[in-house]
């Protein structure tokens, strides 16, 4: 209850601040339009130097915009006070109003940028919580990447421990970045969807597969002696299968990339490392 009552107050002054410096825009536009001709140019020059003042202030240049500010009502009020002093020209009425109307400009310009920016931080740490916390691809419905380096972790710990057999498989689409010019965003999406349902369907159900990017590639965490084998019947499965069926009737081939890597004590628990070792054997298969 108190963080919607903190929100809310966060966008209730956000909301001020913009009032209070669209009050003061018009304000500044009627003294320009309505009042003297003779002092339109004075004007529009203070109006000029407000709107930079302004601009400062929404590029986050704080310092900039009040130095703006300020020198603009110092230079003008410097104006005013010569001319009446030397040549006794009358002070007009509206020369009061324009320090006000520039400083509630800067106040409201200042507040909402403030209670934006926090706003915008706020945000940035949710996306940031949900992205660490998201943990499932929603094209493929697979786990991500990072599920599959927590999970290869414990599987390690565990075969290290009980002596398990396992290993790591990494499956990536030949010439990903060639499909992606050729093929819509909606068809590449379809690809990888397609491709992902194939290889689940031809795994063992104690295996795990995972979506490790946007190109395509997925990981297979697999226990057994016989990742030969896996590969030989992925391959078989791929090449025999047409992964676009709606392609105009033309047959996409999909050329794929596997390496694989057994578990090894010498890796301990250090599932980066396992990863990183694996992913040297793509430079070598052919």
């Amino acid at each position: 209850m108190d963080q919607d009552t903190s929100s809310s107050r966060i966008f209730l002054y956000q909301d001020l601040g913009i009032f209070l410096y669209m009050a003061a825009v018009l304000a500044a536009a009627l003294i320009t339009v309505l009042t003297d001709r003779t002092l339109i140019y004075q004007h529009v020059v203070l109006l000029m130097a407000m709107t930079l003042a302004s601009l400062l202030l929404g590029l986050r240049a704080r310092i900039g915009g009040i130095v703006v500010c300020g020198v603009t009502i110092l230079i003008f009020a410097i104006y005013k006070l010569y001319y009446n002093f030397a040549y006794s020209v009358p002070i007009e009425w509206t020369a009061y109003i324009w320090p006000f109307v520039i400083i509630i400009a800067m106040l409201g310009m200042t507040a909402f940028i403030s209670y934006f920016s926090q706003v915008e931080g706020v945000n940035s740490i949710l996306n940031q919580r949900l992205d660490e916390l998201t943990v499932i691809d929603p094209l493929t419905g697979l786990e991500n990447n990072r599920s599959m380096v927590s999970s290869l972790s414990r599987y390690m710990a565990l075969s290290e421990r009980k002596g398990t057999e396992m290993g790591l498989m990494m499956i990536r689409l030949r010439y990903a970045e060639e499909l992606k010019k050729v093929l819509t965003s909606v068809q590449f999406n379809e690809l990888r969807h397609n491709l992902a349902q194939s290889v689940q369907d031809i795994i063992r159900v104690e295996d795990r597969v995972f979506s490790i990017d946007d190109n395509g590639s997925l990981a297979i965490i697999y226990f057994s002696t016989g990742a030969s084998f896996l590969k030989g019947r992925i391959l078989t499965a791929i090449n025999n299968k047409n992964l676009l069926p709606d392609l105009n009737q033309q047959l996409l081939t999909v050329d794929l990339s596997i390496v694989y890597k057994q578990y090894e004590k010498e890796l301990g628990k250090d599932a980066m490392r396992f990863i990183t070792e694996l992913e040297k054997e793509f430079a070598y298969e052919v």
